[in-house]
């Protein structure tokens, strides 16, 4: 299978799976700087943003009816946004044409949703926003039986590009560090190679860094520098999630992290310096692992120059 069907623009959220949404959601405020949009108790579920976009992480229990049972922590699913949802609908159309299967479309009120499976069998979502104004849509705690939406059948798809451009970002001032947004998700294969095919041609990201023959992949949508990263099997991990990305305010953030992180609750794993990037790595208390960063000369010859050993904490 060789074509694209779809443009991704960014990766915009990680859905994760925790052992106290409520606890998890008070913990990435007070720690990681995030603050709680909306809630769903329904459902166990918090959705966490400070502006990038509708929700940053979903902090979803491992108790709520979407988890399966002896649920433990870890990766839901992630999800990357396209320009619109006709651009949504001409994927999907074209997709299925050539023998795409998937599980659900979703209407999410705020953003319209393909739901599949990578040949890992991690969930994956490619959606559109449908609104302008998601603060107005979604807030507070609500309840609410979604209606069926058919790609292309349900309504005429909105052609009008909808996603955030150039959000405001809210500043938690007293948090341990200020999170600005998740920037990348990077993942450990079990099928290197079928992970790669199906991430550059079925979701249809851009290898900048590595690739099909490589130890590594750094893979990019259209507005971005990074959004998706795949090693092989031989990467330590304790998750096939290697990592999340968040991006922080400054430096400074990352001296409060390595200060501070163990006395929050969390873990520190390690920290590295690098013309590209410099980062703290942590897990918070359910073990996930965070990557905090702050980009420097973000480039890619300075990508390229990172030491393997130490590619799966910088990238």
């Amino acid at each position: 299978m060789t074509s694209r069907f779809f443009q991704p623009r960014r990766l915009a959220h990680a859905n994760v799976f925790v052992s106290d949404y409520k606890r998890a959601s008070d913990y990435y405020r007070d720690v990681f700087g995030f603050e709680e949009v909306y809630n769903q108790p329904d459902n166990k579920a918090s959705f966490i943003s400070n502006g990038n976009t509708y929700h940053d992480f979903a902090l979803v229990d491992i108790n709520s009816r979407y988890a399966k049972p002896g649920q433990r922590p870890g990766l839901n699913h992630i999800a990357f946004e396209v320009e619109s949802e006709a651009a949504l609908v001409d994927g999907y159309r074209a997709a299925v044409a050539a023998g795409v299967v998937y599980r659900s479309t979703e209407d999410h009120d705020v953003a319209h949703s393909l739901y599949q499976k990578d040949p890992d069998g991690n969930e994956v979502e490619i959606y559109a926003d449908v609104v302008h104004d998601w603060r107005s849509a979604r807030h507070g705690s609500f309840s609410k039986k979604k209606p069926k939406w058919v790609p292309g059948e349900t309504n005429e798809p909105l052609t009008e590009p909808l996603h955030p451009v150039n959000p405001e970002i809210r500043v938690i001032e007293p948090s341990l560090v200020h999170g600005r947004r998740v920037a990348h998700v990077a993942m450990v294969a079990q099928d290197y190679e079928a992970m790669f095919d199906f991430y550059t041609n079925v979701v249809g990201l851009n290898a900048i860094v590595g690739g099909r023959d490589q130890a590594f992949a750094l893979l990019a949508g259209t507005h971005s520098m990074g959004d998706f990263v795949l090693y092989r099997n031989d990467v330590e991990t304790h998750m096939p999630m290697h990592h999340i990305g968040v991006e922080v305010g400054s430096e400074a953030d990352l001296d409060a992290a390595l200060e501070g992180i163990e006395r929050s609750g969390g873990k520190l794993i390690a920290a590295h310096d690098h013309a590209a990037r410099r980062v703290v790595f942590v897990h918070d208390p359910d073990g996930l692992p965070i990557q905090l960063f702050v980009n420097r000369e973000w480039t890619l010859e300075n990508i390229r120059s990172i030491d393997a050993k130490l590619a799966p904490y910088l990238i």
